[in-house]
C-alpha cells in the first residue's frame, strides 16, 4: 500500500519531471504552424466552443490538388454538480472521486457551444455520466451519440493516509495521480501504462472516423483528451486550438491527406 509518507519522498522528483514535460509540450505547440494552415479560415462563431466542418472554400482548393483536410474535436464535458470543500481527508477525497463519477452535470446555456455540422455525423463520448449527459445536451437533438468505455477518463485512486491529515483536494489529486504515473498506485484500477495504451486505441478510433467523415467529434475528459492529443501529434496531426482541458472547451487537430487515403 502506498502511504502519504512515501509519496512525499518522491514528489519533488515528480514535480520536476512534470515541469520538464510541460515545457517540452509548449515548445512543440509553438511549432504547429504549416503553410497550408495559413489560409485556413477559422469560424467567425462567437460561442465559447464552435464545432463546424472544415471551411468549404479551403477544402475545395485542397481537393483540386488531390488532397483533403481532416479534423478531430476533443471536447471536455460540462462541470459535474458536486460540492467541493476546502479540505479533505484521504477517505473524503476518495468519496469525492466517487461522487464526481456519478453526479449529473450543472446545466449550461446552449449558446456556449455552437454546432454547424452535417447531420450524418456520429458523435462519440465516454461511458461516464458527465460525458454522456454533455454529449446528449449538445448534440442529442440532431446527431447519433455513441458511448464507448475506451473514451473514459484515466482512473484515479487516492493514496492512503491517516484521517488526521486534511489537505486541499488538489494536493490529494497531485500526490495520487503522481504516484499512479510513477507506477506505485494502481491497485484495483488500470495502470498508467494500460491507460496510455487505451489512449492510443482511442486516437486510432477517432482517426478512422475522421477518414470516413472528415470531421470526428469526441466529448470526453481532460486527461484523456490530452493523451489523445499527444498520440495524434505523433501521427502528424497539427494542433490549431487547445482548450480540451477546460469544461466545454475543445482541442482541435487537423491533418492534410491524399484523397486516395
Amino acid at each position: 500500500m502506498i502511504s502519504l509518507k512515501h509519496i512525499i519522498k518522491v514528489f519533488p522528483i515528480l514535480i520536476g519531471a512534470l515541469l520538464i514535460a510541460c515545457s517540452a509540450q509548449s515548445v512543440l505547440s509553438e511549432g504547429k504552424s504549416q503553410p497550408e494552415l495559413d489560409s485556413l479560415n477559422l469560424s467567425e462563431c462567437k460561442a465559447f466552443t464552435c464545432v463546424s466542418e472544415i471551411d468549404s472554400s479551403f477544402q475545395s482548393n485542397l481537393k483540386k490538388q488531390g488532397k483533403r483536410m481532416l479534423q478531430i474535436y476533443l471536447i471536455r464535458h460540462a462541470k459535474p454538480n458536486v460540492k467541493k470543500n476546502w479540505f479533505y481527508s484521504a477517505a473524503e477525497a476518495q468519496q469525492y472521486v466517487i461522487d464526481y463519477n456519478s453526479v449529473p452535470i450543472i446545466p449550461f446555456d446552449s449558446f456556449l457551444v455552437s454546432v454547424q455540422l452535417r447531420p450524418e455525423h456520429t458523435i462519440y463520448c465516454s461511458n461516464l455520466p458527465r460525458s454522456q449527459e454533455t454529449a446528449l445536451n449538445i448534440f442529442g437533438d440532431k446527431f447519433t451519440v455513441v458511448s464507448d468505455s475506451v473514451f473514459r477518463e484515466f482512473e484515479i485512486r487516492m493514496i492512503s493516509a491517516n484521517s488526521f491529515f486534511k489537505l486541499p483536494l488538489g494536493i490529494w489529486q497531485a500526490f495520487s495521480r503522481g504516484s499512479w504515473m510513477l507506477g506505485f498506485n494502481h491497485r484495483g484500477i488500470e495502470s498508467h501504462k494500460e491507460a496510455k495504451l487505451r489512449a492510443t486505441q482511442a486516437a486510432e478510433n477517432l482517426i478512422k472516423v475522421a477518414y470516413d467523415e472528415e470531421t470526428a467529434v469526441l466529448v470526453a475528459h481532460g486527461m484523456l483528451n490530452g493523451a489523445i492529443e499527444s498520440e495524434l501529434k505523433k501521427k502528424g496531426w497539427k494542433l490549431i486550438q487547445k482548450q480540451g482541458h477546460v469544461n466545454l472547451g475543445a482541442t482541435i487537430l487537423v491533418k492534410t491527406v491524399d484523397i486516395e487515403q
